[in-house]
């Protein structure tokens, strides 16, 4: 008996041994783990150290707050101005070798915008028609050809004198022309120098002699400055001082020409449209204005 109690309590001593061994191993594994991620001082890795902050005081409302109310933006009407019509020729010379340098062109003497059914000759026949309307001139050629020219001329007249107006083609084809006249005697018709553009793009000058009929001074002539065609709208313009004559297109000089034998520098404004195929040719004309051209010693 006495020899088995001791083989038990041997057998005891043991486990009991071994296991606080492995309990002791146990304790001395977590106090090195812990003692070696957490320094002695300081803060731990990666972290800034904490800044205490003063929590500030909380400040109590003396009065509610009221809301404003909206105010709303008030439209102010649309101010409202005299428009007034733009000048017919809106540029200005530079060019020392411009006839037209010596005029300002921004100050015509007469500007017409057709707003006055009198200040032209108004009339309806079975050769043309004339009649003011809408703020423009229109004329009409009823039938085709080329030696009668039926024109409506202005009540008022000029002696050396800068002229331009608008004036738009109609239903036009090649030789359907329109054209400006200065220098009429009314006591001699037709008389005067026509510059006529025609719808193909080119243009011609002439002297009307009454009976006698047309002189031509430059026959058809083409100029890329002339827009052709149906609905084109061209500026035409005269300078006429003496016998000198310089003809314009679109603002542009298109040529010239010199008529010794002028018999006067004084008379009336006309324009026409004269149809060469086209039956019942309507164009339109607008924003006339002229400058009397200063003595050119």
């Amino acid at each position: 008996m006495r020899n088995n109690e001791g083989i038990v309590l041997s057998r005891d001593r043991v486990i009991l041994i071994v296991v606080s061994f492995f309990l002791v191993i146990a304790l001395a594994y977590i106090a090195i783990m812990t003692f070696s991620k957490k320094p002695a001082s300081g803060t731990l890795p990666g972290l800034a150290t904490p800044v205490p902050v003063d929590k500030a005081p909380e400040v109590q409302p003396t009065e509610k707050p009221t809301e404003e109310p909206l105010v709303e933006a008030r439209v102010s009407p649309t101010t409202q101005r005299l428009e007034l019509p733009p000048t017919p020729t809106p540029f200005r010379v530079v060019s020392e070798e411009d006839v037209r340098v010596i005029l300002d062109l921004s100050s015509p003497d007469h500007i017409d915008y057709f707003d006055d059914p009198r200040s032209w000759f108004r009339y309806d026949n079975e050769n043309a028609t004339y009649r003011v309307e809408d703020g423009q001139l229109v004329g009409i050629d009823h039938k085709p050809e080329e030696r009668y020219i039926h024109w409506s001329y202005t009540n008022t007249q000029s002696g050396n004198v800068y002229a331009e107006i608008s004036a738009t083609n109609g239903d036009c084809i090649a030789k359907d022309t329109v054209g400006l006249v200065i220098r009429v005697n009314p006591d001699k018709t037709p008389s005067g120098y026509a510059f006529e553009v025609a719808c193909d793009g080119k243009w011609r000058f002439r002297r009307f002699r009454g009976s006698s009929g047309a002189e031509e001074f430059v026959d058809w002539t083409p100029s890329d400055f002339i827009l052709a065609g149906r609905g084109a709208t061209n500026r035409l313009g005269i300078w006429g001082y003496q016998g000198n004559f310089v003809l314009f297109v679109n603002g542009f000089e298109v040529g010239t020409y010199i008529d010794p034998d002028y018999p006067s520098t004084f008379g009336y404004f006309a324009v026409y449209v004269r149809a060469s195929q086209t039956f019942d040719l309507m164009a339109t004309f607008d924003d006339f204005a002229y400058w009397h051209i200063p003595f050119i010693p």
